[in-house]
């Protein structure tokens, strides 16, 4: 559990890290987690408060999105990109030609009342999917709770993840689009069908 204490990070403290690694789970406090194994790779993706890991790896090689708050505690050994994510970025990266992964980050801020209308379908859309956890303890009075959902695609060769972190102080949510493959990505991460946004 987070402790009540403990303040809800906001989107300027947060950053995405790549590893050419994996992370041990004890450095974080993973609240859902689920296990792939499609044969020729296989996936940890962890729900973590605010953010996610997802660890992808291969009998040769591997590599770890990590969305979390920064920290001085996780090591530079194998950290391959370390990205801010206030601003829409993209990555991607190669290992030997091996493993071939791409990320896109968007964090979209909203009125009020579109952030709200947002909310509530992003709850919705999250209860028959993926990883999804509601933070009440960082709710701000009777506002609404910050939640984290993860959903992911999988094919025999290739993961695709869509992460979706809410943060009602900020009336904002943080988007990350990842595909991890065996094969060399020609475009953009796909899209998943998602609720659609009203107009603002």
């Amino acid at each position: 559990m987070v402790e009540s204490n403990v303040d809800a990070p906001k989107l300027e403290e947060m950053r995405l890290y790549v590893y050419g690694r994996p992370l041990h789970p004890e450095l974080f406090g993973v609240f859902l987690q689920h296990k792939l194994d499609l044969g020729r790779y296989q996936a940890d993706i962890w729900l973590l408060g605010l953010g996610h890991l997802v660890c992808f790896h291969t009998p040769e090689q591997t590599v770890t999105e990590l969305v979390v708050q920064a920290s001085e505690l996780y090591s530079s050994a194998g950290l391959i990109e370390k990205l801010p994510l206030e601003k829409k970025s993209d990555f991607r990266h190669c290992l030997d030609d091996r493993v071939f992964y791409i990320v896109s980050t968007q964090a979209e801020t909203m009125s009020q009342a579109v952030f709200e209308q947002v909310h509530r379908e992003m709850l919705r859309f999250a209860e028959t999917r993926g990883l999804f956890m509601p933070f009440d303890q960082w709710a701000e009075g009777k506002g609404l709770a910050p939640f984290s959902f993860i959903d992911y695609e999988h094919r025999t060769r290739e993961l695709s993840v869509f992460a979706y972190h809410a943060f009602p102080s900020q009336n904002l949510i943080l988007r990350t689009q990842s595909v991890f493959s065996l094969e060399a990505i020609s475009s953009e991460p796909r899209a998943t069908a998602e609720p659609e946004e009203p107009d603002a």
